[in-house]
């Protein structure tokens, strides 16, 4: 907590009180705003709020700490199971060489599909593969004729 400022450092300085008359307000003949006569209020206490952050720079061996860690938990150490079927449903031993998605139009029925009114789902499942194509890029493969 050393970081944070004493009282010898210099202190942020406090932003100007916003009166009635500064934005247009109407002000009375003694000076006082004409809503603190009905309010009973006279001046609101206006406090600055300043906000203090600390920079953490880790150590060398701490940093080479953590991408061990980070590194040790990507790698699963047993297969997943099902406890039910017994079926193992993840495997890291099983390298993903990638997938490939077939989207359920072909390209002519994509094409067709973004010409139809907005309120037809051919239009919004034509606009979905579109969306597909986008984030996926060459891992999308129409469906074929």
């Amino acid at each position: 907590m050393t970081d944070l400022p004493d009282d010898s450092q210099q202190k942020p300085p406090i932003p100007p009180i916003i009166t009635a008359q500064s934005i247009g307000g109407k002000e009375r003949a003694d000076g006082k705003p004409a809503s603190a006569e009905s309010s009973g209020e006279a001046k609101q206490e206006v406090t600055p709020i300043t906000e203090y952050t600390r920079q953490v720079d880790l150590k060398p061996e701490v940093e080479g700490w953590l991408e061990k860690v980070e590194k040790e938990d990507s790698q699963l150490q047993q297969p997943v199971v099902n406890q039910q079927t017994g079926q193992v449903v993840l495997d890291d031993s099983q390298q993903q060489t990638g997938f490939k998605a077939i989207l359920p139009l072909t390209k002519d029925e994509v094409e067709k599909g973004l010409h139809y009114k907005i309120i037809d789902s051919v239009r919004w499942l034509a606009e979905w593969c579109i969306r597909m194509i986008k984030m996926f890029g060459n891992k999308v493969a129409y469906r074929r004729k």
